[in-house]
């Protein structure tokens, strides 16, 4: 009897040993990989994720701002994060592009969005995202964050008109109106504009295509109710056009692409109704309303 009792008492340890194992006992290893959207590859300027691109991450309260890196692929490495267990569960956050140090919540990260970092090149450094991922547990330690887009996108189409009009001659256009400066909160992933007087964000271009976008601007959601934004152009010719941009009550929503499609007349311009397209999937209508020309 007695012998039965110790094998009775060995199977139990046995079995309590394997639960705690399996359940709770141990550190668990992240994996970790990023999307964006609904898009497994591309990120910020809408190219694929760059081999070195890299964002920071918080995990709870045991890492703080751990920088991770992918080669391309959508796969991000780093030192690596320990879930306490498989059954504790705790908060990420991450966000793109990494700042600061590792170790070191990066808090608001100040940016500018004039003119001369509206290039492809410099755009990713300000195009800000998010994700966060509450109640995970070691139990699945595949960590895959879905970014959002945080700041907001201004896509221009200039079409051709009458009398022979040809948007090809546009060398230059102009937005007034806009704050062009502000924050991004890495903590909680808003972006906003600062308290500051608007300024004007001009760009030079060549090349247009009738009905073809350009190359979209990147700009802080902000009120403009109350407020006139209003875009000129020029062309080769010192012809002048203007017009006012209308977001609507909302404003400039964080994770939206306002696009205009304007057509270019002799006698001025003529914006068409404009929508509101991804960043966030969002369908509304905005509109514009014509200037005439100066």
């Amino acid at each position: 009897m007695k012998k039965i009792f110790l094998l009775a008492a060995a199977v139990m340890a046995l079995a309590a040993c394997n639960n705690a194992d399996n359940d709770v006992d141990g550190p668990v290893a992240a994996k970790v990989t990023a999307t964006i959207g609904q898009s497994a590859l591309t990120r910020a300027s809408e190219t694929l994720w760059a081999n070195g691109d890299k964002i920071g991450i918080t995990m709870g309260d045991r890492y703080t701002n751990v920088p991770y890196t992918t080669a391309g692929n959508g796969v991000f490495t780093g030192d690596t994060m320990y879930f306490k267990n498989k059954t504790e569960p705790v908060t990420l956050t991450a966000y793109y592009p990494f700042a600061g140090t590792k170790g070191t919540a990066p808090g608001l990260i100040e940016a500018s969005t004039i003119a001369d970092n509206q290039t492809t090149d410099k755009q990713p450094g300000f195009d800000f995202l998010y994700a966060r991922k509450e109640n995970v547990t070691g139990s699945e330690p595949n960590v895959n964050f879905t970014f959002s887009h945080r700041m907001s996108k201004l896509t221009l189409i200039f079409k051709n008109g009458n009398n022979g009009t040809d948007v090809g001659k546009l060398t230059s256009y102009q937005i007034d109106g806009l704050v062009l400066d502000g924050t991004f909160d890495t903590t909680t992933g808003v972006c906003a504009a600062n308290n500051v007087a608007p300024e004007s964000l001009s760009m030079t271009t060549t090349g247009v295509e009738s009905g073809k976008q350009l190359p979209s601007l990147i700009v802080f959601p902000q009120a403009t109710a109350g407020k006139t934004v209003t875009l000129k152009i020029k062309d080769n010719e010192n012809q002048d056009y203007a017009c006012t941009l209308n977001f609507g009550d909302d404003g400039i929503v964080s994770g939206n692409n306002y696009q205009f499609a304007i057509t270019v007349n002799k006698t001025g311009l003529i914006v068409n109704t404009s929508t509101i397209t991804d960043w966030n999937k969002q369908e509304s209508s905005a509109d514009a309303d014509a200037i005439d020309p100066e």
